[in-house]
């Protein structure tokens, strides 16, 4: 993921005549990679997650910060480039993930899958208007203790 990001920045901040001269290239991450939580433990989302989004062969990376709220999760994305926006809705079944991000136009959805270790997330985002760009996100380390709490009931 080092790389990745590395890569990434480099991109951002490289010259434009450089830009134009490459190739778009796109996003490719497996999830399915990992160990396996011990126990079959549900996968703890809380915490910071670093982002990268293909926006058409344009890196586009943030902050997305996850936390317990009324026995559910909540949080925040804040890219780059632009204000930070209300993760409004975060579910979670199995290794299959929903988030989405409240905006003016409505909301931008994140439809993907946990890796087996739950420490990196994989998938799609979908705009307002249908078009959708590949994201990885990965899980910052953390020495925070936080618990898992069961779903909000309906």
């Amino acid at each position: 993921m080092k790389c990745l990001m590395t890569l990434a920045l480099a991109a951002a901040f490289a010259a434009p005549s450089a830009l134009a001269a490459q190739p778009a290239t796109s996003i490719t991450v497996d999830c399915g990679a990992g160990a396996a939580p011990a126990g079959g433990e549900a996968p703890n989302l809380h915490g910071d997650w670093d982002f990268l989004m293909d926006v058409d062969g344009t890196p586009s990376f943030g902050l997305m910060s996850i936390g317990l709220v009324d026995g559910g999760y909540g949080g925040s994305v804040t890219p780059a480039r632009t204000a930070p926006v209300v993760l409004r809705l975060i579910t979670l079944s199995g290794r299959s993930i929903r988030m989405a991000v409240a905006s003016r136009e409505g909301d931008v959805l994140f439809d993907g899958r946990l890796s087996a270790g739950g420490d990196r997330m994989c998938g799609t985002v979908t705009y307002h208007g249908g078009r959708t760009f590949a994201m990885v996100a990965q899980k910052r380390p953390s020495t925070y203790g936080s618990q898992p709490q069961p779903p909000r009931a309906p």
